[in-house]
């Protein structure tokens, strides 16, 4: 009678505990987000469970400034083909139409494989707690609905957590003198030079998100696998991307696992990463169509102190990047 009572409560006992290295199936959430180049052209996305997201519609602007203390980049809006020239002369007053002709060397805001690199980020001498500006004058194009822009941008200098600038129209009479004010609460601030104002309704608090599905223009040729949206440039495409709140997440991309047997424990074998962006994460051409479709196969894993998600695309749902819908499934591990 003692031993089999014994055998019961063994089998009782063994009963209540797993194996090592198993867990149980882990519930996901899924989430639709709409993206529109000329309506929506921004989500972003704080992950939990559920995760949430806000979608912003289109502003008017045409420079985001980094907000971070030990950083001073410059960049374009990136939904928008908007290509900068440097002059390399510092008199506002000597630029005009007459600084630019057919042989002009425009740039545009470059994607490297985990950030974007300002073509406006060579400005100064960042070698000092406060900028040294060459108070290079640069010529800023871009076109809107009907129209063309030209303006002229002059960083004249920039301190711990300023940006002091004058601009105008190419061959406008007169000049604007502004100020932004890093604010640490954003990632970045953001400028519209046709409105003459700050915009501040662009980016949620950098405690509200953790990833935004938006767009990035870039080179068409340096991205053949990528599908992407045409644009007023023969040479420049409208990319999907997925820019990262680096300040509060780091990153990993997986390929080989199936998305069922990512959980927490083999996280951790992962190589996280700080990334600022993701171009193309998600999609991918049909060989046969050319349209655009889901990419299956990968897997974004984002660390959030000791919080690890899996998010992964499930649904496409219309025929061209500039205007489609993208589920999401997102499981906390």
């Amino acid at each position: 009678m003692r031993k089999t009572s014994y055998i019961i409560l063994t089998f009782l006992l063994s009963y209540c505990f797993t194996p090592d290295g198993y867990l149980p199936k882990i519930d996901t959430e899924k989430i639709n987000i709409n993206l529109s180049s000329t309506k929506n052209p921004s989500t972003f996305i704080k992950l939990g469970y559920p995760p949430s997201f806000l979608t912003q519609e289109k502003n008017n602007w045409q420079l985001k400034f980094e907000n971070a203390t030990d950083r001073w980049d410059i960049y374009t809006n990136p939904d928008q083909p908007i290509r900068v020239f440097n002059t390399k002369i510092n008199r506002y007053d000597l630029i005009n139409k007459n600084s630019i002709d057919r042989n002009t060397s425009w740039e545009f805001d470059k994607v490297k494989s985990s950030y974007v690199k300002s073509i406006i980020g060579t400005w100064g001498d960042f070698n000092f707690p406060n900028p040294q500006s060459y108070k290079d004058v640069y010529i800023i194009n871009w076109g809107q609905d009907t129209l063309e822009y030209y303006y002229k941008f002059q960083i004249l200098d920039a301190g711990i957590n300023t940006y002091h600038f004058k601009y105008g129209p190419l061959d406008g009479p007169s000049h604007f003198l502004d100020t932004i004010y890093k604010d640490e609460i954003q990632l970045y601030s953001y400028f519209s030079l046709v409105n003459n104002e700050q915009v501040k309704s662009i980016e949620p608090s950098t405690r509200e998100w953790h990833i935004q599905l938006n767009y990035q223009v870039d080179s068409i040729t340096k991205h053949p696998k990528i599908p992407y949206s045409s644009t007023s440039s023969n040479t420049i495409g409208l990319f999907p991307s997925v820019e990262l709140n680096h300040r509060h997440v780091k990153t990993y991309i997986d390929s080989l696992m199936n998305y069922e047997q990512i959980n927490y424990i083999n996280s951790k074998d992962f190589t996280f990463e700080k990334s600022e962006n993701i171009l193309g994460l998600f999609y991918q051409k049909d060989p046969t169509t050319n349209q655009i479709k889901i990419n299956p196969k990968q897997t974004l894993i984002v660390q959030s102190l000791d919080e690890f998600y899996a998010i992964r695309a499930i649904n496409l749902t219309g025929s061209s990047i500039s205007n489609h819908s993208i589920t999401l499934e997102i499981k906390k591990l």
